[in-house]
């Protein structure tokens, strides 16, 4: 058994990229490299990578669509894996279920189109299914949590576990997934009419698209809407005149302002100080304290 396990970590070894730089798999094209980076094509592989790293005391960070993503510009230590192949869906009746790297929107365009409801608000969010469900996506037209039975993942030391809803314990942009990495998801939706429902999700996706700055690089919006307050975290932002603000390429966006763009070359020391002077601002002048959304990977 050792040299079975020996030779299966040697393939896996063998295709391990060494200082792979990070900004093109992420959304805001933003990132230095990884020391070690491996495109995993299997669960397999996901097992492997979390196994390795905890022997070598390597830290394990997962990428999938990139979304909600600000990579520190030296780039960081440990492994990085790519799970954007993992992207199968089996449909059984009203059930669905999918890998964990499939995009979200694929995944809703495809579950409208066969007359499945309960994924249509979710229209024009970037990411893939597992990143959606890690961070329980969705806004005002509804949130992932709502459809998801459970979930498989890969644990931190390499094995297999099964969560359920329950035990995700969704929350407003948070779930339980116990540091683990979602390979697998099972969902149950609603029947409908397909037409409408794809006439449903396109006219979600046109009006994101139409007060969202999708033309520029970006890792989504960029602060938690806060508890408590009556307006939004984009509100707050654009009545505290930041707007347009820039620092280096990094500008709050003019057409929302709970976007951070990148206007070509930004780093993400341009966006940490851009998104530490817009928290200031917004506390100074509303006494709201704004939480971030998007998460940061340090050197």
């Amino acid at each position: 058994m050792a040299g079975i396990v020996s030779y299966v970590t040697s393939r896996i070894m063998r295709r391990i990229e060494r200082n792979r730089p990070l900004a093109e798999f992420t959304t805001f094209r933003i990132g230095g490299p990884a020391d070690h980076f491996l495109a995993c094509e299997s669960h397999s592989d996901v097992q492997q990578a979390a196994d390795f790293c905890r022997q070598e005391g390597l830290t394990l960070r997962v990428i999938g669509g990139g979304s909600n993503l600000l990579i520190a510009d030296e780039g960081v230590r440990g492994m990085v894996i790519d799970i954007s192949k993992l992207k199968s869906v089996r449909l059984y009746g009203d059930r669905v279920a999918v890998e964990g790297g499939m995009k979200l929107n694929t995944l809703v365009a495809t579950t409208a189109r066969e007359g499945l409801a309960g994924l249509e608000g979710l229209a024009a969010i970037p990411g893939t299914v597992g990143g959606a469900i890690a961070m329980n996506a969705g806004g005002r037209y509804g949130e992932i949590g709502s459809v998801v039975e459970r979930v498989v993942i890969v644990t931190p030391d390499g094995t297999m576990e099964q969560l359920t809803k329950e035990e995700l314990r969704f929350s407003y942009r948070e779930s339980q997934l116990r540091g683990g990495i979602v390979v697998e998801a099972y969902l149950k939706l609603n029947f409908g009419d397909a037409s409408a429902l794809v006439q449903t999700m396109s006219r979600i996706s046109a009006d994101k698209l139409g007060s969202q700055p999708y033309k520029l690089p970006s890792a989504g919006c960029t602060f938690r809407n806060p508890k408590g307050s009556e307006h939004s975290a984009g509100k707050l932002i654009e009545m505290a005149g930041l707007k347009g603000t820039r620092v280096g390429e990094a500008q709050v966006s003019t057409m929302h302002a709970n976007f951070i763009v990148n206007l070509g070359h930004a780093r993400a020391a341009d966006v940490e100080e851009l998104t530490r002077v817009t928290r200031e601002r917004v506390y100074e002048t509303y006494g709201v304290k704004l939480e971030r959304e998007v998460k940061h990977w340090a050197a």
